[in-house]
């Protein structure tokens, strides 16, 4: 039986897809979901950098989960990064080698990317959680995931006491 991935209710076929009757609203193809389930809603694979380096309104279109991924990325680029920019500085002061500011100010200007990224990576998250964590850890993240893999488990069934 499809059925609909926010209150349960078997859906009808309705224009190339589903309506739910309950929620009162279209319900896509791939939303439907069988005999009750609720909607998996960890993603297929884990974002990499080249995620993060999306615009703004495709950053918007991801999961929390998959924004949570995206920051620690960021964050652990941008660290790289001002790890590599203080090397720079320091050379520079050995030597007045005119490559060293060319580096710096290379390395600045990516610095600056990536913490702008940062804080629009942080700025979505707070939109839907009301805050950003501080600090990312992995087993933050598997803690995410392991309690976003439990909620689906129940499934959205009334039993007929009848």
């Amino acid at each position: 039986m499809k059925t609909c991935p926010y209150c349960g209710k078997e859906v009808q076929s309705y224009k190339g897809n589903y309506y739910c009757d309950f929620c009162t609203m279209v319900v896509y193809c791939k939303d439907v979901q069988e005999e009750g389930k609720r909607k998996n809603l960890m993603p297929n694979h884990l974002p990499d950098l080249e995620d993060v380096k999306k615009s703004t309104p495709e950053l918007m279109t991801y999961s929390t989960i998959e924004l949570l991924y995206m920051l620690k990325l960021a964050r652990k680029e941008r660290a790289t990064v001002y790890g590599n920019r203080y090397t720079f500085i320091q050379a520079r002061k050995l030597t007045e080698d005119p490559h060293f500011q060319q580096g710096e100010q290379q390395m600045y200007q990516e610095y600056e990317y990536y913490t702008r990224k940062c804080f629009v990576l942080e700025n979505l998250i707070r939109g839907r959680l009301g805050y950003y964590p501080q600090k990312l850890t992995d087993s933050y993240l598997q803690n995410l995931a392991e309690r976003m893999e439990q909620s689906a488990q129940k499934p959205m069934v009334i039993k007929n006491s009848s």
